[in-house]
């Protein structure tokens, strides 16, 4: 059987790239005009966090094949073979969603930030012993949740920062 591979939303991916872009002007903008030197400080401690969002958001992927469960992130990666998997469950906060797959060495949560996160929950319950799923995953499966805030946070943040590269530009 072919693996399948599941990835962050692209939906959020470009204005999480725009607002690293933008940051990464404003900070640039205010190194060269040497004024308020509180401002490079700031916008270089929120441009960091931004950059390492946006960079985990492109490397992340969930593979899901015969053999396990394969999670990479920026920098690390497990492997989760089906046998190790002890229990998978869901967990909702607001219209965040997890899906918690428990082995005996701990837990490992997938969110729903992931694309087509109803297919890959789908995936994972069919790979696992049907005593081992529990019943807010079938829930997941049958009442999917549409994450769009963090979509429209980046973008609101990509309008917010443009605006301020143009006063910086103007002004």
């Amino acid at each position: 059987m072919q693996a399948n591979i599941y990835k962050t939303r692209g939906a959020f991916l470009f204005p999480i790239f725009l607002d690293s872009l933008f940051l990464l002007v404003l900070l640039v903008i205010s190194i060269v005009d040497k004024k308020l030197p509180l401002e490079t400080i700031v916008l270089s401690i929120i441009f960091v966090p931004t950059l390492y969002i946006f960079l985990e958001s492109v490397v992340r992927r969930t593979t899901i094949g015969d053999d396990g469960v394969t999670i990479r992130k920026l920098f690390r990666e497990k492997q989760l073979k089906w046998h190790h998997i002890t229990n998978v469950d869901a967990m909702a906060v607001h219209k965040k969603v997890y899906l918690l797959l428990t082995t005996k060495r701990g837990f490992h949560a997938l969110a729903n930030s992931h694309g087509d996160f109803t297919s890959l929950v789908k995936d994972v319950v069919r790979h696992v012993d049907k005593e081992k799923v529990e019943e807010d995953v079938r829930n997941v499966i049958e009442h999917p949740v549409k994450r769009m805030s963090d979509i429209v946070s980046a973008w609101v943040a990509s309008v917010i920062l443009l605006g301020a590269i143009v006063l910086k530009i103007v002004y």
